[in-house]
């Protein structure tokens, strides 16, 4: 009788602090308590769960990973593991998790809607749909034995993982009612999905046609090193569900963002209400008149997060959820007053399709063997391989580890002792090196831009991609803008830019009946910046970052960011591109506008000794 009364208690507590506004973040390991004592000491095992969730009517199946060892008395955490997009949970712990489960956590590892077993469709993280399978989780955790609790009687938990299983960890935040996750380490995540596959309202047309069918056949996973056959399982698995793994929605979005070479309103309000920053900027979200797709019921509010504890990592090579996602997310975050930190790595989404990647003897490069040609060729590439998952000398999942003993196990100092940055910001310019920062640099030495010779565009712009180094740079396409001194120099930030566009005439704006589309005063074009170190002929695209701008007038704003240790005498540029391999489909089909003039500025993060508060970390 005792025992229910204290469970009433709990729960009594727990509704009483499921409020639109939660005080308190999810740290400090909990006050040991628990609903379900563990009443008899036992070895931890890992097992197979079906949950049936009530709301959408799916069966969402999770792998459950006791702790290694579980003591009578003793109460342990929970920690909640996602996977990628178009993969499944994991049947056996990884390294990590036996970690985790070695040092007494759960954990649960889950297979997201419309994949592995779990039913449903794929609606890439819906507040109506995937969030409520994840509360349905959440909820049926609440009795697992020795669970560990706050003193307001909330589970203690935390999560991680990256990409999708980034998303997953927002969303839950944002959509359960109780906000009872409030421990997070989220991982290469995107900020705003129209942000990521829309940036400058140019579709990014190379991850998202992958995108399309990589939930029905594992091609991101085979493209970047994985077994082949998995695409023929896939196939399979296909068949037997007897329907598509992504919902209508998904192929209806994608398919005409790449054919109208724009994305209808549906789509937009789509994949806004599915990302962070619906629970970020509290805005109610849009229609979605779909001709063929169900529209999700928007039944969850936009309410802000609670104080929430993020370790938030990002990629700077990442070419689909780039660091700009990651700073978004932190900002998000820190506003609602946790402990936030942000750390970088040279990993990510990265397709590597480059001169850089042709398998060759070890010490042989064929881009390099090939530079001096680039005087007369600009070899077309979608971007270089990437690097580990590290900040520097910071191997990040030792970090993530020490988050969670500290955040969920009550152990203070652990977060110091592996993060020797502490709270400022950890950037990586490449393999082993970096640096850290106390805010996130935007902006910096300004640049003008040569405007005396217009930019190509439309089919002359794709020509023009492929030129080479002199011909670009008597076009004005590769702009020379800086040469590091003595002692080399470090960019590393967000660049900005306000720049305007124009007609060669000034009669094109003039005559735009149809706002997109062929002859509709559409230009199109992309920039990056550049790196060629001295001595060398051809440029480097800075973290394979690019920053797509259309249509005539004026465009303000942030580019990709970027990092990089410059050396004495390399140089940096601005790079104009007409086409590029990351928008196969995407460029402008504007024929009547081959070509416009470009004016304005770049402002590039070029670091001062007084804004780096460690130099290698």
């Amino acid at each position: 009788m005792r025992s229910a009364l204290l469970g009433l208690a709990i729960l009594c507590l727990s509704a009483c602090n499921s409020s639109d506004e939660v005080s308190g973040s999810g740290s400090g390991g909990g006050s040991g308590r628990t609903t379900h004592p563990v009443t008899e000491s036992r070895d931890g095992t890992v097992y197979r769960q079906e949950v049936a969730v009530a709301k959408t009517g799916d069966v969402a199946v999770i792998q459950v990973m006791e702790p290694t060892h579980m003591e009578k008395g003793k109460t342990y955490p929970l920690v909640l593991h996602g996977h990628g997009y178009g993969g499944s949970r994991n049947i056996t712990p990884s390294g990590f998790q036996q970690r985790l489960r070695d040092a007494g956590y759960y954990v649960i590892s889950i297979d997201e809607r419309g994949n592995g077993e779990s039913s449903g469709q794929v609606r890439v993280m819906s507040p109506d749909f995937e969030g409520q399978d994840l509360i349905g989780i959440l909820d049926w955790a609440e009795n697992l034995e020795g669970l560990r609790r706050h003193g307001d009687g909330r589970m203690v938990v935390g999560s991680y993982s990256g990409s999708y299983g980034g998303m997953y960890q927002f969303l839950l935040a944002g959509a359960d009612p109780q906000q009872r996750l409030r421990v997070i380490a989220p991982d290469i995540t995107p900020h705003d999905l129209m942000y990521a596959l829309n940036s400058g309202n140019v579709v990014k047309s190379g991850y998202g046609l992958l995108l399309s069918l990589s939930a029905e056949l594992p091609l991101l996973a085979v493209v970047t090193g994985g077994d082949p056959t998995l695409i023929l399982t896939g196939l399979l698995d296909t068949l037997a569900r007897g329907q598509t793994r992504q919902d209508t929605a998904i192929f209806e979005s994608l398919i005409n963002a790449a054919v109208q070479n724009q994305f209808t309103d549906a789509g937009r309000n789509f994949f806004k209400y599915h990302s962070v920053s619906y629970f970020c900027d509290g805005l109610p979200a849009g229609e979605q008149n779909f001709l063929l797709a169900t529209p999700d019921p928007r039944e969850v509010a936009p309410r802000p997060y609670a104080k929430i504890d993020a370790l938030i990592t990002q990629g700077f090579r990442d070419t689909l959820f780039n660091f700009n996602d990651g700073v978004g997310n932190y900002e998000c975050l820190k506003a609602r007053g946790g402990d936030v930190r942000l750390l970088t790595h040279q990993s990510g989404h990265i397709l590597p399709l480059s001169l850089t990647t042709v398998p060759l003897p070890p010490g042989s490069n064929l881009e390099t063997a090939l530079d001096p040609f680039y005087t007369a060729l600009t070899l077309p590439n979608f971007q270089d391989a990437g690097g580990s998952r590290a900040c520097g000398s910071l191997v990040l999942d030792d970090v993530q580890f020490a988050w969670f003993e500290e955040k969920l196990q009550g152990k203070g100092g652990a977060v110091n002792a592996a993060l020797p940055s502490g709270k400022d910001i950890c950037l990586s310019l490449a393999e082993g090196d970096a640096i850290s920062v106390r805010t996130v640099p935007k902006g910096g030495q300004s640049f003008d831009i040569n405007d005396s010779t217009p930019q190509l565009n439309s089919v002359l712009g794709v020509v023009g991609a492929v030129l080479g180094n002199g011909a670009r740079e008597a076009l004005l396409a590769t702009q020379p803008l800086y040469t590091a001194p003595a002692g080399g120099a470090i960019v590393a930030g967000i660049p900005t830019m306000s720049l305007n566009l124009a007609g060669l005439t000034g009669a094109e704006q003039a005559s735009c009946a149809i706002p997109l589309g062929i002859g509709a005063c559409d230009p199109i074009l992309f920039l990056g910046i550049g790196h060629r170190k001295a001595g060398e002929t051809r440029w480097d695209l800075v973290d394979d970052q690019l920053t797509p701008v259309r249509g005539f007038g004026e465009h303000i704003g942030d580019m990709s960011g970027i990092a990089e240790r410059l050396a004495e005498g390399d140089e940096l540029a601005l790079l104009v591109y007409g086409f590029h391999a990351q928008y196969p489909v995407t460029w402008s089909r504007d024929l009547l506008v081959p070509a416009l003039n470009v004016a304005g500025s770049v402002q590039l993060p070029l670091l001062s000794p007084s804004q780096i508060t460690r130099q290698g970390i």
